[in-house]
């Protein structure tokens, strides 16, 4: 394969890479950790974690919707034309302009060039909502996949293990908040010691 086409077909690939552990992250912050000791309305650490993966969702959608960008949809559709590669172009180019279409009608592109690109203060509170961000990277996934497939290109296998490695962290702060009330409610009840067998029972309940 050209070495340029190559490039961006790789670059397409990370793109779609990010945005799918990005949107688990995004998900699970907003979706997971309600009844957590910290969450989305107590801690201003995850809120500005959610934030910064909100806008690197936005700014990567950009990268393969813009036909200037160099990985996006319309420049690999446009530079294979010019290598005369022999591919069936008709749906790509279908499913690729009905994405920049319904893009067009949300509020991504308004959020990304005012508050991320340009940080422009003196304009109202734009918005997005996150199912229409599930709905958008999910259908980018998609037709990177025809992409992929158009280009004999094997594509990044997608899995959930950053969201689990996430998921661990509050699992384990769990574990712990259960393990600390046990043993103060020993210290309370004049205990010495306490069986391990207990400990582990109590981490084992829901």
């Amino acid at each position: 394969m050209n070495k340029d086409l190559e490039y961006r077909l790789s670059g397409l690939a990370s793109i779609v890479y990010g945005l799918h552990h990005s949107l688990g992250l995004m998900k699970y912050i907003s979706f997971s950790l309600h009844d957590e000791p910290f969450n989305l309305s107590n801690n201003l650490g995850l809120l500005w974690i959610w934030r910064s993966l909100m806008a690197n969702q936005l700014v990567d959608f950009y990268k393969v919707i813009a036909k200037k960008e160099k990985c996006s949809f319309t420049k690999i559709i446009n530079v294979s034309k010019e290598l005369k590669c022999e591919i069936n172009y008709e749906k790509i180019e279908k499913d690729s302009i009905q994405l920049k279409d319904d893009y067009d009608k949300t509020d991504f592109e308004k959020v990304r060039s005012k508050y991320i690109a340009h940080q422009d203060l003196n304009v109202e509170i734009v918005e997005t909502d996150l199912i229409t961000i599930d709905s958008f990277t999910k259908r980018i996934a998609e037709l990177s996949q025809a992409f992929f497939a158009e280009f004999r290109r094997d594509a990044n296998k997608l899995s959930n293990e950053v969201v689990n490695s996430f998921k661990k962290v509050f699992k384990t702060i769990d574990e712990y908040e259960k393990v600390k009330a046990f043993l103060v409610a020993a210290q309370i009840r004049s205990q010495k010691t306490v069986k391990i067998s207990d400990i582990a029972q109590t981490i084992k309940q829901k």
